[in-house]
């Protein structure tokens, strides 16, 4: 989980797409929706510099919002597999 923290936080080196996904696969549902809460924080606070031009790195947008849809991805296969 830290290490996926790391990856959202753009710190450290980043985490390679199937690396990313096998952590996913592997986080407890309450790490996913921690995360999720996080991510979705920090997708706020980007898009608030971008439109005052002030981001760093406008790509990280995209980056973040795939990351906001692989946990919700997990989050719904998990669910229907406990139907």
């Amino acid at each position: 989980m830290a290490e996926l923290n790391n990856y959202i936080g753009g710190g450290g080196k980043p985490v390679k797409l199937y690396e990313q996904r096998d952590l996913i696969r592997e986080s407890s549902e309450s790490d996913l929706n921690e995360l999720l809460h996080t991510v979705q924080a920090e997708i706020l606070d980007l898009r608030t510099k971008a439109v005052l031009q002030q981001a760093e790195n406008p790509m990280r947008i995209r980056q973040v919002r795939k990351m906001v849809a692989r946990i919700h991805t997990e989050l719904a296969s998990r669910r229907a597999a406990a139907n």
